[in-house]
């Protein structure tokens, strides 16, 4: 299922974009670029949130030990090893910081913690692979109707790593609840994507003007949802040309995108870009091609930089994660 990787690349490649074009994280931003990250954003996120999901019932058919050590060496080594180099080389201290401070979304790696907290909650779901096989994912739907009602209708989870596990988090638990549903999904006729796809396109326009629409209501999420559905049955269907390879391998290595390429748009923009005085088009161009390359690189790199993303000495885990 190749297609997988391509989705997973594609939106790990997009949010390298959203971030190069942003004022106050690249120094420098373009509107209309700006828009058509605001026209992404129903999608973006929650379709990574929703591929981590769709691999959880891979997981929790493992022993619990194994479940839990694993996500120990494959997220919250890379969490601890990036929260310190980020902290060295941009902020000029350990990175390890107060834990109040996530409340506020401070810094970029709140999706590995959000991940985190998923597939720990996850784990209570164990019982339920052994003793309800074939209907336990429906509690993942109903985990999902959970985290976005409560999300819509309080304000007390909003904002900081808990909001963003109640909204994105949602979203690994319907990837949960799709993963068995995903073959017959793509079979359905062209005639009953099409209207969707359409709809989708307006309701997402009509989001770049309106944040409602973009996330935190009930409509959001059904936008999300909806588009998620579409690229769902979409990615299979693509010709495995050169560029739709080199996302899939980019999407094998998601990780190694994410968590290196916040670090490379800050020190593009502290010592490089600072001493320059380009207009904001062209600055935001070639912030947005040089992070690129330079995450490609680090990609490339990964065979012999595994420690930065797997706890050594877990080769089992590390293979896996080619």
């Amino acid at each position: 299922m190749q297609w997988m990787d391509f989705l997973r690349g594609l939106a790990v490649l997009l949010v390298v974009v959203l971030h190069a074009n942003s004022q106050n994280i690249a120094g420098a931003s373009v509107e209309w670029w700006s828009e058509v990250n605001r026209y992404l954003t129903p999608f973006r996120m929650p379709l990574l949130m929703f591929m981590s999901g769709m691999l959880l019932h891979r997981s929790l058919a493992k022993p619990l030990p194994l479940y839990i050590w694993g996500k120990v060496a494959a997220i919250a080594w890379p969490l601890l090893v990036w929260l310190c180099l980020y902290g060295f080389f941009v902020r000029g201290g350990l990175g390890v910081p107060n834990i109040l401070e996530w409340q506020f979304h401070q810094d970029y790696l709140w999706f590995l913690m959000s991940l985190l907290i998923c597939y720990t909650v996850a784990a209570g779901f164990k019982p339920l692979v052994t003793r309800a096989p074939s209907c336990h994912s429906w509690a993942y739907l109903g985990m999902f109707t959970a985290m976005i009602g409560t999300y819509v209708s309080t304000t007390i989870v909003h904002g900081g790593l808990l909001g963003s596990t109640f909204w994105y988090g949602a979203f690994f638990f319907l990837g949960a609840w799709a993963a068995p549903q995903v073959d017959r999904w793509v079979r359905v006729p062209w005639t009953v994507i099409l209207p969707l796809f359409l709809a989708v396109a307006v309701l997402a326009h009509m989001g770049v003007d309106d944040r409602s629409l973009r996330i935190g209501s009930v409509t959001a999420a059904g936008i999300s949802v909806a588009g998620i559905s579409v690229v769902l049955w979409a990615a299979p269907r693509l010709a495995r040309g050169a560029v739709v390879q080199f996302v899939e391998w980019c999407g094998r290595s998601s990780v190694v995108v994410y968590v290196a390429h916040f670090p490379i748009i800050v020190l593009l923009r502290d010592h490089v870009f600072s001493a320059t005085d380009l207009t904001a088009g062209l600055q935001v161009m070639l912030m947005t091609g040089i992070a690129l390359f330079l995450t490609v690189i680090l990609v490339w790199a990964r065979p012999w930089t595994p420690w930065l993303y797997v706890m050594p000495r877990q080769q089992r885990v590390a293979v896996k994660l080619r």
